[in-house]
């Protein structure tokens, strides 16, 4: 015969197996869902740099069409390449600082939105200042997205 307290140490064991078991099959579950997200994640990532190079090759076939909107020849409107490269650097130190202290995920969608913008926004550019000044944005947004994409993917 068992005792009543034998009883009760038995059925808590069986009880802590169950909880286990049980423990088990979450975390399986969550190794799952992680493996998910990281995989959605990398295809975030590879398909923003895919739109960031498309976005940087654009302005060569554009730029005749460009100058006709600004009403300057091909050779005389090369400020916007300066105006972008300056972008892009004053948009790294940026990015590189605001990687430290934001969401990093967050500042990949506000860099990708801001591109999105600028890039929409060229076209309708009508004089070379502010042409060179979209290009300016458009460089800095491109910048941040650099700089944030290389960190994440070495953190």
């Amino acid at each position: 015969m068992e005792s009543p307290g034998s009883q009760a140490k038995a059925v808590g064991e069986r009880l802590l197996q169950a909880e286990t078991q049980k423990t088990g099959l979450q975390a399986v579950s969550r190794g799952q869902r992680g493996r998910v997200l990281r995989w959605f994640t990398t295809a975030v990532l590879n398909a923003a740099f895919l739109g960031m190079g498309v976005s940087v090759a654009v302005l060569g076939p554009t730029f005749p069409d460009l100058a006709r909107n600004v009403n300057r020849d091909v050779s005389s409107l090369s400020e916007i390449f300066v105006g972008r490269a300056l972008g892009y650097l004053c948009g790294s130190v940026v990015g590189g600082v605001l990687f430290d202290c934001m969401n990093h995920f967050l500042l990949l969608g506000l860099s990708n939105l801001l591109t999105s913008a600028g890039l929409y926004l060229t076209p309708f550019c009508k004089t070379a200042v502010l042409l060179t000044a979209m290009m300016s944005v458009t460089g800095i947004s491109f910048g941040v997205l650099d700089t944030a994409e290389v960190s994440k993917q070495l953190s």
